[in-house]
């Protein structure tokens, strides 16, 4: 099991999604973030993946945390994953060789087919004013989600 970040630029009434250009969950849509590095808290870990990701300076008390997803493939845990918007960012974000171009979507319109099948499930969640605690679970290869549980509040998040 790895510790992760996803952050979600949310501007307004819009939420910033970008390709995921390599790597895992290639093709998909989705927030910045990535796998935290030793010695680096969740929120040390997300202002350095935004910043490679997209070329952003955000500080850390512009980080909300809104969830902690636990993600398995069957039974394997792939992936503990702290979630966080933001909504104060110094420049624009750009293409990097990890993330596509950015795209604003309405918050109330976000594409959620060309997202990953959990995100469509556990984001609107999140950006209706929730904030979970959850896990994940997907088949063999990570094309179905087959089982989905939250609880509300989240460790480190103002409930």
């Amino acid at each position: 099991m790895r510790l992760s970040t996803i952050c979600f630029l949310i501007d307004g009434e819009s939420i910033l999604l970008a390709e995921k250009l390599k790597r895992f969950g290639a093709g998909w849509l989705n927030g910045y973030g990535g796998k935290i590095e030793e010695g680096e808290t969740p929120e040390v870990g997300a202002i350095r993946e935004i910043y490679e990701e997209a070329g952003i300076e955000i500080e850390e008390q512009n980080l909300e945390k809104v969830g902690v997803i636990d993600f398995f493939e069957v039974d394997e845990h792939m992936f503990k994953c702290h979630i966080y918007f933001v909504k104060n960012w110094k420049g624009e974000p750009k293409e990097s060789e990890e993330m596509g171009a950015p795209q604003r979507f309405p918050l109330n319109a976000v594409p959620f087919e060309k997202m990953w099948p959990g995100d469509r499930v556990w984001l609107p969640l999140v950006t209706s004013g929730k904030k979970i605690t959850a896990t994940v679970r997907y088949d063999k290869g990570n094309k179905n989600m087959t089982d989905f549980q939250y609880t509300e509040g989240v460790e480190g998040a103002a409930n």
